[in-house]
């Protein structure tokens, strides 16, 4: 355990380690049944806002809890992962024990180019990594170095149409989308992440944000290529408004366009 707080202390200034944990964090600990959105609580405990002993932490992410719903992260994370979860975990002592607020758009889009966004592209921003709701573009995709990308790079839709953009993000069927079978019957709609070790990672997409599963692959059916999932789910609640701000923001960080975008751009009235 020594050695675990020493590294831990050693990776506590570290920006990328953070950003890791973060992202680690959302696939597999901020579910509803779980810890929750940035800590803010699920059926699991809230982080956000108290106070841990890091070295309990460590114990705890590494080995689980017996007879609890913790489980044990040893052998499905990495050290170094673990370790960034920890420090996630302990930066989010000093925050709010409420919902968290999402990120001021002037920091979300700062890298993003030298010409200054518009409101509404600033509008969009802030959408797209509003962690406060039930279902946020950031917990899927990346943009301007924020996020987590875990779907398709979005910055390729740079040279579609407005009306375009919309169809894909509601209609089309993500190409890396798989239906996984499970022996003991069940089945989901996945993301292959990794096969390696002997064990077959898998993002379950039934859920928001979508929870990496790791699974012996003699637990596994099948991978089938397609499966019957779209974004339409987790779409609603975005009024027509709201997704011409989101659109503009998307087509200013993929190309720099920062011409405004309407509801009839979009096709949504």
């Amino acid at each position: 355990m020594i050695a675990w707080v020493l590294l831990l202390a050693q990776s506590a200034a570290n920006p990328a380690g953070m950003s890791a944990g973060e992202r680690i964090f959302a696939q597999n600990c901020s579910v509803g049944y779980c810890h929750g959105i940035a800590g803010a609580a699920g059926r699991g405990p809230r982080l956000r806002g108290r106070t841990f002993e890091e070295g309990y932490l460590l114990r705890v992410t590494r080995d689980g809890i017996p007879r609890s719903a913790m489980p044990a992260w040893k052998g499905r994370l990495s050290d170094q992962e673990i370790l960034a979860v920890v420090q996630y975990i302990v930066s989010l002592r000093d925050a709010a024990p409420g919902d968290p607020a999402p990120a001021p758009a002037a920091e979300i889009i700062s890298t993003a180019t030298a010409q200054a966004p518009t409101t509404q592209i600033q509008r969009g921003a802030a959408l797209f990594f509003d962690s406060t709701r039930d279902a946020y573009c950031g917990a899927c995709h990346a943009l301007d170095g924020r996020g987590i990308a875990v779907g398709p790079d979005l910055t390729k839709l740079a040279n579609e149409t407005p009306r375009e953009i919309v169809a894909a993000v509601e209609k089309r069927q993500p190409e890396r989308v798989a239906t996984a079978h499970i022996k003991d019957g069940d089945s989901f709609p996945a993301l292959v992440v990794s096969r390696e070790s002997g064990m077959v990672r898998l993002l379950d997409l039934t859920t928001f944000p979508p929870v990496l599963r790791t699974l012996e692959p003699a637990e596994i059916e099948s991978i089938a290529p397609r499966a019957e999932w779209t974004h339409e789910t987790f779409l609603k609640g975005i009024g027509p408004g709201q997704m011409a701000d989101l659109v503009s923001y998307i087509r200013w960080i993929a190309a720099g366009d920062s011409r405004p975008v309407s509801a009839a751009d979009t096709g949504l009235f």
